[in-house]
């Protein structure tokens, strides 16, 4: 055998092993990151739901030694695997958890409402990841990163359904939120499930059961229907409407209409 094939075959030993490696190393990293019952991760969500939207909210936290894989991760599949966590490493890591969680939502929804997802929109998802990530990756910090998942209802829950479905990881903390119009009529799936009544809504803590499945069951109390008046009430001046309705510029550029409206009515003085 040649002095070039004993080269070659070495360097494509030296390649399997390293890949071997790798592979490894991702199995372990997501063996030990996707089981939520150790003390060193933590998962936790927070759902507000509204009669036409919802945002879903998760937390987790890393610390000990998981926090090293996860850092070690991210210096591998999005860095120079040099030991050490850029900001834009960081950067890149960001985006594409964004884009990955969008799609594996996509693909299989989380939320139905009268066991469908039809009447749901899944519009974006946004993430906070901790700046305890930035730094060499033998250093143990505690990483904690947030994400929000943004949802609409194509048709207000008023007129769509009574049931409301939840897939959440089994054994992790849950917090529903809802608004005051919502009568909760039972909740199931939810271990050691309180709920907290004010005037601003309900509020339902506990875990997700071991199917990580919640099913929501609930009324709307309709708004009391408005009597029209037949008294004709006087025209309002434009500058009042547009003061007390601000238009997108207005939202943008604050105080810019009052300022038009001001050099509009300064030319017709001296026109006058």
């Amino acid at each position: 055998m040649t002095d070039a094939k004993l080269l070659l075959n070495k360097e494509t030993k030296d390649e399997i092993i390293l890949r071997i490696g790798n592979l490894l190393l991702f199995i372990v990293l997501f063996s030990m990151l996707s089981v939520p019952a150790s003390a060193a991760y933590e998962w936790d969500n927070n759902i507000n739901v509204k009669t036409d939207s919802m945002i879903w909210g998760y937390t987790e936290k890393y610390s000990g030694e998981r926090s090293l894989i996860f850092k070690t991760f991210i210096d591998m599949e999005f860095g120079d695997h040099d030991g050490f966590v850029s900001a834009w490493e960081l950067l890149k890591a960001d985006v594409n958890t964004r884009k990955s969680f969008f799609k594996s939502i996509k693909d299989n929804m989380d939320v139905k409402i009268d066991e469908s997802s039809k009447n749901v929109t899944l519009l974006r998802v946004d993430s906070d990841m901790s700046r305890e990530l930035i730094g060499p990756v033998d250093e143990q910090n505690d990483i904690v990163n947030s994400y929000l998942v943004f949802y609409d209802f194509k048709t207000p829950l008023t007129g769509s359904g009574s049931t409301m479905w939840f897939q959440g990881e089994p054994g992790t903390s849950v917090t529903i939120n809802l608004p005051h119009e919502m009568d909760v009529i039972s909740i199931e799936g939810i271990d050691n499930e309180s709920i907290n009544e004010s005037s601003k809504g309900t509020r339902i803590y506990g875990k997700f059961g071991f199917t990580g499945e919640a099913v929501l069951k609930f009324s709307i109390e309709e708004p009391p229907v408005q009597q029209k008046e037949n008294n004709i009430t006087e025209a309002v001046p434009v500058n009042n409407s547009m003061a007390g309705s601000p238009s997108m510029l207005d939202r943008i550029f604050p105080g810019l209409t009052d300022h038009l409206l001001e050099k509009l009515n300064a030319g017709k003085s001296n026109v006058s």
